[in-house]
């Protein structure tokens, strides 16, 4: 029977080898997958482009210039918003700020609860910026 010998390089090589096989396992393995919750939220939010959204008036904020919505569809039909609306959750709200001074003293005067229609987009803050709007309780304009 012959007997065979192993070198200290050759373990070492070989564990090395294993080492780098068993860390590199993990690096290798798939992503999961996101919750389905957080793949609908992050679209439903998602405003880098023109946006469609309805809902009524719940308040308009004085000091801060801004309106809080009680949001019911929104719809990403582009350009004109005529179809493609899709329900959000009961019970959202959405934060929305008019793009100037002058937007701001047109929708301050309406009431709480009025039904209406917007554009919006992201700006480079941040905000939810009204880029057009329709009172629902007025005759339509057209376009929006």
């Amino acid at each position: 029977m012959r007997k065979v010998t192993f070198s200290f390089s050759l373990w070492y090589r070989m564990a090395v080898v294993l080492g780098l096989m068993t860390f590199a396992l993990p690096a290798m393995a798939l992503e999961p997958e996101p919750h389905p919750l957080d793949t609908f939220l992050t679209d439903i939010l998602n405003f880098h482009e023109p946006t469609g959204i309805r809902g009524t008036v719940r308040y308009i904020d004085q000091a801060e210039h801004n309106l809080w919505l009680n949001w019911e569809q929104r719809s990403d039909d582009r350009p004109d918003f005529n179809d493609g609306w899709k329900l959000v959750p009961e019970g959202t709200t959405l934060l929305v700020y008019p793009q100037n001074a002058a937007q701001y003293e047109e929708l301050e005067s309406i009431q709480k609860g009025t039904p209406i229609e917007m554009v919006i987009q992201l700006d480079s803050e941040g905000h939810r910026r009204i880029l057009s709007y329709q009172d629902l309780s007025q005759p339509r304009k057209v376009p929006l």
